[in-house]
Order: structure tokens, then sequence, then C-alpha cells
């Protein structure tokens, strides 16, 4: 079980932050080609976005579950488990308030496609992407503390070659 587990939160964090990097870079040409009208744009938007973050669930919750049963097997350090954890909880957390309380506001404002954008849609696309930006961030923190070495054994000594004594 916790082989699988590793694998399993190993697996969700990289795909995770490898998703989000590649859906951005996508994204960011999809809206951006002069070739597409404003009605083009639009649509992408509300075609793309409701499966990023469906994603992201979907990702983010498997290595949240993978990190409660971690926890218990001592393969990190106590404070290792608990800020992996942490930065875990806070992306899925950050992930679910973005979508209700900036994106689907977004989408309401470019709904129906091709409408004028009011005012505030600049405030809430900037938002948008800052709070992407962290939550791509504390996931990649993660998937860098996850896939580093297993250290279940925390040094506590030094020898007087300089060695590193490990004890349990």
């Amino acid at each position: 079980m916790q082989s699988f587990n590793l694998v399993l939160i190993r697996f969700c964090l990289s795909a995770w932050v490898g998703a989000a990097v590649i859906f951005v870079i996508n994204g960011v040409q999809d809206v951006t080609f002069q070739p597409f009208d404003s009605l083009t744009r639009d649509q992408l938007i509300t075609l793309h976005f409701p499966v990023y973050y469906t994603i992201a669930w979907v990702l983010l919750t498997g290595s949240f579950v993978s990190s409660l049963v971690l926890r218990t097997k001592n393969i990190w350090s106590r404070n290792k488990a608990n800020l992996i954890t942490a930065l875990i909880m806070l992306s899925l957390a950050i992930s679910v308030v973005d979508y209700f309380w900036i994106y689907l506001p977004l989408e309401s404002m470019i709904t129906p496609a091709g409408s004028p954008r009011p005012a505030q849609f600049h405030h809430y696309h900037q938002a948008s992407k800052y709070i992407n930006s962290v939550n791509i961030l504390l996931a990649l923190i993660a998937a860098i503390l996850v896939n580093g070495p297993l250290l279940s054994r925390m040094p506590t000594s030094s020898d007087a070659d300089g060695s590193v004594t490990n004890v349990k």
C-alpha cells in the first residue's frame, strides 16, 4: 500500500504541474492568436477551463489522499510530511476558490461569447493569472519534495570523520 501511494502521489503531482504548464502555454497561444476573433477566443476559454479545473481537482485530490496515507508510514520526517500535505491541501483549496470566485465570474463576463467585456474583467483576469501561478508553484514545490530521496531516518550526529550517523 505504501508503494502504491508513493507512486500515486508522485504521478499526480508531477502530472498536475506538467498539465498546468502545458495548458497555460496552449491557452495563452489560443487566446492571443491574431486570426481568432473575440467570439472564438471566448469559446476556447469556456471550452478549456472547465477541463483544466477538473484535471486539477482529480490530480490534487489523488495526491492529497496519498499524502494522508503516507503520513502514517513515516517515510518522511514529520515536518516534511506535514509540509507536503499542507502544500497539496493549499493548492487544492486555491483551485476551488479560483474556480468559484474568479473563473465563474470571468466566464459570466464573456457569456455570450463575443460580447463586450465589462471594466472589472481585467481585474479578475489579473487575479486569475496570479492565483494560478501560486497554485502551480505550490504544487511544484510539493512535487519536488515528494520526488526527492526518501529519508525516513533523520541525521542526528556526525562521526569524527565527518560522516553522518542515522538513527531511527
